[in-house]
């Protein structure tokens, strides 16, 4: 069968034939799978962590949306399914042992299509059922590809929600409507977590540093979230009309967090998603701010099982009337390797179908 593989850690893509594991499990005939900066990144060879599972290369993809062609009848699931599968996998940490390997303790996990496991960029896959979420609504297929980068915006939200209970951090109608959460970043996490935090009734402003483009403005506008061009507009001068009680940062570059400090509101809420580039020279300041302000600064990263059900549900629920769709820009076939490395003028998210 066609797989894209890599070889770590040098990078490159290449359309392969593999064969299909031996192993017990369901089998999984592949319908998307999505690309995005980390899977670039690898290609690139830039991230050195990324190792293969056996041999040198490694099969390429972490998001995905498959269907059921084979299963057992004790499974949980029969052909014809709709299923997500999960991109981590457990260690033998305490916390993975509970289920819990987004917050392994000591990185004793694997990660399909980035390290140690291969991924789903390829026709088909045998899939333990423990690690495979099901969708319900046929009508979500083509965006169910979205549930992945969704899933780590539904554990922001769950963290968000436990920070803003250690004070009354609501409005006089005990609603989020008088409060501003600032995202950074307009790519596909970045219009995620807006949506979703959108629908809690908080008000929600974009963040760039450059013009953004059609598509991304009329996603936004679509859904009433708020945006800024900071090549245009100051943050400083935004957050004067707009103050900054919340923020969150899809970017994963370290400058964000002095202009987040520098900007947010006292007993502020910062959650760090990815990482990047050095500390500001100017850490001093930033600690000062986050002490002398009460301003609560969480990381994250992936989401469990939970996560990616309540993704699906998310987007069974809200995902048409927010008109979801359309922050996939582009489909492509995988002999298209190109897509790798070129970036589409107004590209969002690209997909491979598989089928």
């Amino acid at each position: 069968m066609r797989a894209i593989t890599t070889v770590p850690p040098g990078g490159g893509v290449k359309l392969s034939q593999v064969n299909i594991e031996s192993k017990n499990g369901l089998k999984i005939k592949t319908y998307r799978t999505g690309i995005c900066g980390t899977d670039k990144e690898i290609a690139a060879g830039r991230l050195a962590f990324v190792r293969p599972e056996l041999g040198s290369s490694l099969i390429l993809g972490h998001e995905a949306v498959g269907i059921v062609t084979e299963s057992d009848e004790n499974s949980g699931f029969k052909e014809g399914d709709i299923v997500v599968p999960m991109v981590r996998r457990p260690g033998k940490c305490r916390m993975c042992r509970l289920g819990r390997q987004d917050f392994c303790e000591d990185g004793d996990f694997v990660e399909a299509g980035i390290r140690g496991k291969n991924g789903f960029m390829r026709d088909e896959f045998v899939e333990d059922p423990r690690f495979l979420v099901k969708v319900n609504d046929p009508s979500i297929l083509d965006i169910a590809v979205l549930t992945e980068p969704m899933k780590n915006v539904m554990k922001m939200k769950e963290i968000f929600q436990f920070m803003r209970m250690r004070i009354p951090w609501y409005c006089d109608d005990s609603t989020l409507s008088c409060k501003n959460l600032y995202v950074f970043g307009t790519g596909t996490e970045g219009l995620l977590i807006s949506t979703v935090f959108k629908s809690l009734g908080i008000n929600v402003v974009e963040v760039n540093r450059h013009p953004l483009g059609e598509n991304v403005m009329d996603y936004l506008d679509s859904n009433k979230i708020d945006y800024l061009d900071t090549s245009s507009e100051t943050l400083g001068r935004k957050v004067k009309d707009q103050p900054m009680d919340a923020a969150i940062d899809a970017v994963g570059a370290m400058d964000v967090l002095k202009e987040i400090t520098d900007n947010i509101r006292n007993n502020g809420i910062a959650i760090m998603f990815g990482t990047s580039g050095q500390l500001p020279s100017s850490t001093y300041e930033v600690l000062e701010n986050i002490v002398d302000r009460n301003v609560v600064v969480v990381g994250s990263v992936d989401g469990a099982k939970a996560h990616y059900a309540e993704a699906i549900r998310f987007m069974e629920t809200q995902g048409k009337a927010m008109q979801m769709e359309r922050i996939i820009t582009g489909k492509y076939e995988p002999e298209d390797l190109k897509i790798f490395s070129e970036k589409e003028k107004l590209e969002i998210k690209k997909v491979i179908a598989w089928s």
